[in-house]
C-alpha cells in the first residue's frame, strides 16, 4: 500500500473547497433535546430555513484512556441534564502537517486528545414521520491522521437531499491500530491491535440504537468513506463482527488491501505483534515490558515516536508497495482473512456495494518524484521491481519520452494501489450476486497549478459532500446527482432515481462502470487491457483471490 495519504487530502481542499469569508457569527439557534441511551443531548439548527439540526460530539463510548487504552471500546457513562452537543469532540492524537493545519477545509478543528470517541449527526427537519436513511462516514488519513471534524466532511448539505449524516472519529496511529504480545496476552480472544475498526464497529451499534431519536432508520444504515476511510468500509464489509450492523456500503478509493499479520511476517512485512515491539522498544521500554507499563507511556511520548506518513519520494522512484506504518491487521477475530481473500470467496457481509476510485488517483502524490528520463531506464526499473512481468508492464504502460513515461508511471502507480482495487471488489461482488455499482470520478479541479492534477485522489469528497467550489451549473448539476445516488443507495440499495441518468449493476460480463466527468457516461470494460497485467503481479502473492483475475 502507499503511504502519504495526507498529501492528496491536502490537494483537495485547495483544488475543490473554497474558503470561506470570515463573518460575524449569528446567535446559535438550539434544537429541542433528544433522548438518547445515555441522556439528553441538544443540537443547532442550521440554514436560513432553520431544516437541517447538527449535533456535534456526542460521546459514543468511554474514553480510551488509562486502563482503556489498547482495550476494545467500553460503554459511556450517562449524564444528568441535557448536554449541548454544538463544538465537535476531541480528535485523536497525531502529527499533522503544517500544511494541513493552514488549510482551513483540512484543519482538525477540535482539540487532541486519547479522550476521542465521539460522533456527529447531521439531520433534515422534515414533517414526514417516516424514518429516513442513514449515511456513516469513515474518514480517511492514512489510518493516522485527520478526524470527522474536518471541515470538508461537513454533513449538513448532504443531510438535506433526504437522509441522516453521521460521521464517527476512530483511534489512530499506535492508538488505534498497535499489536502486542502482551497487549494479545491479556486479551479474552489472544489479539491486538484493530481498536480503530473496533470504534467503527461500535459507533455502528451504537447508531443501530440510538439513531432513530434523530429520524434515523437503525435498518438502512449504509458506510462510506474514502481513502483509509474506504479501506475501513472493506475492513467492515469482511468483518463478521460487524455483520448485521449495516445495510449497504461504499468503498471510495480504498488502498490495495494487503494486510499485515498478527503473529506471522507476510508479503515481506513483519508480523503487528514485531511492529508493536519495535515501537515500545523506541519509547525506551524493554522487551519484557508489560501493558502497565506500556500504558503509562505518555501520549506525546508515542505520538512523536509513531512514524508519520511523509515518505520522500522525490529522489527515487519505487513501485514496490509500501506499507502504511500500522493500519488494519488480520487477527483471525475481528479481521479474519486478507480482505480480498474473503471477497474471493463470497464470505463478506452480504450487502449492495459502491465502489469506485478517482481517474487521476497519483497526481498529488508523485508531484515531486522523479520519473525514468528516457526508455531505457524505465525498463531497468520495471525489471528491477516486476521481474518476468517487466516487459508486459511496459506494452501496457508505454512511454517513448520523459513526459510520456512521467504519464505513464502515474496510471500504473494509481492501477496498483487503488484502481485494481476497485475492480477486484466490484467482480467479488458480482460473483456473489450481491447489487454492484462501479463508478470512476474524472472530474478536475478548476484552480490553479491544481488543474494539472485532474481528478486526484480525494477530488469527489466536495462533490459528495454537496460544496464543489466556485460551481458553474454542471458542477451544482453532477453535485447534486452523485449525492442523490448516495443517498438513494442508502435508501433502497440502489443509486437509481426518478430523474437520475441510469447506473447499471456491475456484471462480469459487461463490467459497466459511471464515469463522473463533464457529463455521466457509462463505460464497459474500462482498461481492462493494463488492470490485468497489473493483476497478474498483485494476485501472485496471494493465491487463494486469483479467481478474480481474467
Amino acid at each position: 500500500m502507499f503511504a502519504t495519504f495526507c498529501t492528496a487530502l491536502m490537494t483537495l481542499c485547495l483544488a475543490q473547497q473554497a474558503p470561506s469569508a470570515p463573518q460575524e457569527k449569528p446567535a446559535k439557534v438550539m434544537t429541542d433535546a433528544v433522548t438518547i441511551e445515555s441522556g439528553q443531548v441538544r443540537g443547532e439548527v442550521l440554514g436560513s430555513a432553520q431544516d437541517v439540526h447538527a449535533f456535534k460530539g456526542i460521546p459514543f463510548a468511554a474514553p480510551p484512556i488509562g486502563e482503556l487504552r489498547w482495550k476494545a471500546p467500553q460503554p459511556v457513562g450517562k449524564w444528568e441534564g441535557v448536554r449541548d452537543c454544538v463544538a465537535f469532540g476531541n480528535a485523536c492524537p497525531q502529527r499533522t502537517p503544517a500544511l494541513m493545519k493552514a488549510i482551513p477545509q483540512m484543519a482538525i478543528n477540535a482539540p487532541l486528545s486519547e479522550d476521542c470517541l465521539y460522533l456527529n449527526v447531521w439531520t433534515p427537519k422534515v414533517a414526514s414521520k417516516k424514518p429516513l436513511p442513514v449515511l456513516y462516514w469513515i474518514h480517511g488519513g492514512g489510518y493516522s491522521m485527520g478526524a470527522a471534524s474536518q471541515p470538508v466532511y461537513d454533513g449538513e448539505e448532504l443531510s438535506r437531499l433526504g437522509c441522516v449524516v453521521v460521521s464517527v472519529n476512530y483511534r489512530l496511529g499506535p492508538f488505534g491500530f498497535m499489536a502486542h504480545p502482551a497487549l494479545s496476552k491479556e486479551n479474552k480472544q489472544n489479539i491486538s491491535g484493530n481498536y480503530g475498526i473496533l470504534d467503527q464497529i461500535f459507533g455502528l451499534e451504537w447508531v443501530k440504537r440510538n439513531i432513530a431519536s434523530f429520524g434515523g432508520d437503525p435498518k438502512r444504515v449504509t458506510i462510506f468513506g474514502e481513502s483509509a476511510g474506504g479501506g475501513s468500509v472493506l475492513s467492515l464489509l469482511v468483518s463478521p463482527q460487524a455483520a448485521g450492523l449495516f445495510s449497504g456500503a461504499i468503498s471510495q478509493s480504498a488502498p490495495e488491501m494487503s494486510l499485515a499479520r498478527l503473529r506471522e511476517e507476510h508479503r515481506g512485512r513483519d508480523s503487528a505483534e514485531i511492529q508493536g515491539r519495535k515501537l515500545i522498544a523506541q519509547c525506551g521500554l524493554t522487551e519484557s515490558a508489560d501493558a502497565s507499563q506500556m500504558r503509562n507511556l505518555p501520549v506525546d511520548v508515542l505520538v512523536k515516536i509513531f512514524p508519520t506518513l511523509e515518505v520522500d519520494r522525490a529522489k527515487e522512484l519505487t513501485f514496490a508497495s509500501i506499507p502504511l506504518p500500522m493500519a488494519p491487521i488480520v487477527d483471525g477475530v475481528v479481521i479474519t482473512n486478507d480482505p480480498n481473500i474473503v471477497l474471493a470467496s463470497s464470505k463478506q457481509n452480504k450487502v449492495p456495494l459502491i465502489v469506485g476510485n478517482t481517474k487521476d488517483e497519483m497526481t498529488g502524490f508523485l508531484m515531486q518524484t522523479r520519473t525514468p528520463p528516457n526508455v531505457e531506464s524505465y525498463a531497468k526499473e520495471l525489471a528491477d521491481d516486476f521481474g518476468h512481468l517487466a516487459q508486459a508492464i511496459q506494452e501496457s504502460y508505454p512511454g517513448k519520452d520523459a513526459k510520456e513515461i512521467r504519464a505513464a508511471v502515474t496510471v500504473l502507480l494509481g492501477d496498483m494501489t487503488f484502481v485494481s482495487q476497485a475492480r477486484f471488489t466490484a467482480r467479488a461482488q458480482s460473483d456473489a450476486k450481491l447489487p454492484t455499482y462501479r463508478y470512476e470520478f474524472a472530474r478536475g479541479s478548476k484552480q490553479g497549478i491544481l488543474k494539472a492534477m485532474g481528478a486526484h485522489h480525494g477530488a469527489e469528497l466536495a462533490y459528495i459532500f454537496q460544496r464543489p467550489a466556485e460551481p458553474d451549473e454542471s458542477d451544482t448539476k453532477i453535485s447534486k446527482t452523485i449525492g442523490q445516488y448516495w443517498v438513494n443507495f442508502a435508501s433502497t440499495g440502489d443509486p437509481n432515481g426518478d430523474g437520475l441518468p441510469t447506473w447499471p449493476k456491475y456484471t462480469r460480463d459487461r463490467e459497466e462502470l459511471a464515469q463522473f466527468g463533464q457529463e455521466i457516461s457509462i463505460i464497459s470494460r474500462h482498461r481492462n487491457n493494463q488492470l490485468d497485467v497489473i493483476d497478474k503481479h498483485l494476485r501472485a502473492k496471494s493465491p487463494a483471490a486469483t479467481s478474480q483475475g481474467n
